[in-house]
């Protein structure tokens, strides 16, 4: 059954998505699509989504501190910009009709794309 994961924000291989809601079915990636209007089925979270390959779960932790440093270091970066830069991201891509996982990253301030602390950034399976 095709379920769908809404977030302000979503990165998946090198893109990032603003307001679109990736289907998953039978834990396979369906497709990303904009959010056009409520779904059935379709589940809000507020942080920034990212969907990855599941080999990505091992370095998860890895993932998230070097997140953490370069958000820090690099002040102007907003965190998609970040994501997208980060080695161990890269190499877990997620891809259409192959399994995925599904990570949330928070709390993020909207209005700057960035955490208030990236120390605070969290990250959490959610499929």
């Amino acid at each position: 059954m095709k379920k769908g994961y809404l977030a302000h924000y979503c990165c998946c291989g090198n893109t990032t998505h603003k307001q679109s809601v990736v289907y998953v079915d039978n834990n396979r990636l369906y497709s990303i699509e904009r959010f056009v209007a409520e779904t059935p089925c379709t589940t809000f979270y507020d942080g920034l989504l990212i969907v990855v390959s599941p080999t990505f779960h091992s370095q998860r932790d890895t993932f998230i501190e070097q997140l953490q440093e370069k958000l820090t270091k690099h002040s102007q970066l907003t965190i998609t910009e970040a994501i997208q830069q980060i080695e161990t991201y890269n190499n877990h891509p997620a891809t259409i009709n192959d399994e995925c996982l599904i990570y949330t990253l928070s709390p993020i301030t909207w209005h700057t794309l960035r955490p208030i602390n990236p120390k605070e950034l969290r990250i959490n399976l959610i499929k």
